[in-house]
């Protein structure tokens, strides 16, 4: 028979054991994930390379999965000379500095002010520069076809590899 010093020290080691596991277990929906990194940038017509009159402004939003590449986000504008015309991720390019079409933003608003909220797939030979702070995000209108306001994407919790 066993005694009860062995059998309390058996369930207590047992019970430890269960909620060390719990604890390091991580939740795949959370963004606290390892492969979830949260982004954000901030347009305006200042971060244009092309000289813009423009009172726009703009926030930015959003979550790679950098396993799959899912990037989720949540686009906001106002104050545009007009509705936009197109959106667009653009990289590799620094701050400053252009670049070729990355990713296209479709389905939003034709709004001077509004919202868009999107899932798409980055490619994995493009996450490096995406989370080098290499991309940005363009807000073109009729008025300035190259981009009224713009904005670099810059993750917040990528370690401080890509800031």
């Amino acid at each position: 028979m066993i005694s009860n010093k062995i059998l309390t020290s058996i369930l207590l080691s047992a019970s430890i054991l269960v909620l060390s596991a719990c604890n390091n277990k991580k939740n795949a929906d959370s963004p606290d994930n390892e492969t979830t990194l949260t982004a954000t940038a901030a347009l305006d017509a200042v971060q244009e390379t092309a000289e813009v009159n423009s009172e726009g402004a703009g926030s930015f939003e959003g979550t790679l999965d950098t396993a799959t590449g899912e990037f989720t986000f949540k686009l906001e504008w106002s104050g545009l000379t007009g509705p936009p015309s197109m959106m667009h991720f653009h990289g590799p390019a620094d701050p400053g500095a252009d670049a070729g079409v990355k990713i296209g933003i479709t389905d939003f608003p034709a709004e001077a002010a509004g919202s868009v909220s999107q899932t798409v797939t980055v490619e994995e030979a493009d996450r490096a520069d995406l989370l080098a702070g290499k991309w940005y995000v363009n807000i073109h209108t009729d008025a300035y076809g190259a981009g009224e306001i713009r904005g670099q994407v810059e993750f917040t919790n990528s370690g401080g590899a890509a800031q």
